[in-house]
């Protein structure tokens, strides 16, 4: 009875996973090149209550790419449920890390930002 309970609770939660296969319609991950002769970050703003700050950064050499991956979900789904996925590129020499949360409208300031999507 316990192995019967425990199989249909996990054919459940695997039927209820929100994973999606990826198609014309649906992809996990948007890749980036740095096209520049420079080193750059890319970051994506995190919000809360205390503010904003740059997380999931990554320094991208010359000609180097780098993919923000959703494994689960779909952008395109994401991002029409009124999500917004705010990615900055930024110079290294000025990165503001480890600082915790600031006002949203001083990431300019604190950071070096040479391109906002």
């Amino acid at each position: 009875m316990k192995y019967t309970l425990l199989s249909l609770l996990l054919t459940t939660i695997v039927m209820a996973s929100t994973c999606h296969r990826e198609g014309p319609d649906c992809h996990h991950n948007i890749i980036f090149r740095n096209g520049s002769k420079d080193s750059i970050i890319y970051a994506l703003e995190f919000t809360n209550l205390s503010g904003c700050a740059l997380e999931n950064h990554f320094t991208a050499k010359p000609g180097e790419r780098f993919a923000l991956d959703l494994p689960r979900y779909c952008w395109e789904q994401e991002l029409s449920r009124g999500k917004t996925a705010d990615l900055y590129v930024v110079d290294p020499s000025k990165f503001n890390t480890g600082t915790g949360f600031y006002d949203c409208d001083s990431i300019p300031i604190k950071n070096k930002v040479l391109k906002h999507y």
